[in-house]
């Protein structure tokens, strides 16, 4: 499923671009079920918590359920990742994010880079809806051509996960330029990890869940293969 030549360019031009049904019906729902049972785990934690509003995450979730590995090594993922990083793929981190109905908290914007720190930025990040998402049920709002540069955050963050951070404020942000996307279950959009998004709360009656598989060309961070596997090509000598 490598992208078009025209969807390349607008990947290019945009940092972002829907790249179609990369999961089946079963494997969609077989991911749920692992959700469900890492939740029953008490393994998701609340970012929002100590307000009147949920959403929950888990980071790098191949590492409590080894079966999302079969999800980052998924072809239909890695033909697309391949058509804007090259033809060497390195895994570095897979999360979920689930925004429950009628209380799902919105996503400030932000930039990936801010935590990744990539230079050269060739890292991508796969968003990969597990419900229906669209801009009714929170779902993730992209600006158009934010991904030349990285942008210094004012809204101070201290988070027990990530730790201290700056997330973007409204007035940094163009949200003229910002466009969302009707994704089906199982389909994917794919972002370059530098584009600001972000996503209003959930005030629907629907769940909007979503799994991120993020990579990078290989070799880019440096890290141990053990830990970061090659998912296509090699490790460039």
């Amino acid at each position: 499923m490598k992208l078009t030549p025209d969807l390349i360019e607008v990947y290019r031009r945009d940092g972002v671009v829907p790249i179609g049904k990369v999961l089946d019906d079963a494997t969609v729902a077989e991911a749920k079920e692992h959700i469900e049972a890492l939740r029953q785990r008490d393994l998701l934690d609340n970012p929002a918590e100590g307000s009147d509003k949920k959403s929950f995450r888990l980071l790098m979730v191949s590492s409590f359920d080894e079966w999302f590995r079969s999800i980052i090594k998924n072809d239909n993922l890695l033909d697309a990742a391949e058509s804007v990083l090259g033809p060497n793929v390195q895994y570095f981190q897979d999360n979920i994010f689930w925004k429950p109905p009628t209380q799902g908290a919105a996503t400030t914007w932000h930039q990936d880079n801010v935590w990744w720190d990539a230079d050269p930025p060739n890292m991508a990040t796969v968003w990969i809806a597990l419900d229906d998402a669209d801009a009714s049920n929170g779902g993730v709002h992209y600006v158009r051509g934010s991904q030349t540069h990285l942008l210094d955050g004012e809204e101070e963050v201290n988070d027990a996960k990530a730790g201290r951070y700056f997330l973007l404020t409204d007035e940094q942000v163009d949200a003229s330029r910002a466009v969302s996307f009707t994704v089906p279950a199982g389909h994917a959009v794919m972002h370059h990890c530098q584009t600001i998004h972000g996503a209003p709360p959930n005030r629907s009656d629907r769940s909007r869940c979503g799994f991120t598989v993020h990579l990078q060309e290989a070799g880019l961070k440096g890290q141990d293969v053990n830990e970061c596997p090659i998912l296509r090509g090699k490790m460039p000598a």
